[in-house]
């Protein structure tokens, strides 16, 4: 057996994935609602704004992409993302 796996076991069992209960998952769901969303739309709103920045000094492909193609897939992830965390936070 390799370390590895003896430590994703100890992990495993220190959590007791298997007694995941209702209340745990809320809390989680809560929590993405809450922060982690915020984190991961902080990172893409990062991303966006370095890819503008170089989309002028880019030329043909690189620069359809930096100015268009990068940020509307993130705008668009994000709000795919929005929209399910809040149908899974209301349920």
């Amino acid at each position: 057996m390799s370390k590895w796996v003896e430590i994703r076991d100890s992990i495993v069992e220190a959590l007791k994935v298997e007694e995941v209960g209702k209340d745990l998952k809320d809390r989680f769901v809560e929590w993405l609602e809450m922060e982690g969303v915020a984190f991961i739309q902080a990172f893409a709103d990062s991303i966006i704004a370095e890819c503008k920045a170089d989309a002028p000094t880019e030329t043909g492909w690189c620069k359809i992409r930096d100015a268009i193609i990068i940020p509307v897939a993130l705008n668009i992830g994000m709000a795919i993302l929005k929209l399910v965390i809040e149908k899974a936070a209301n349920e």
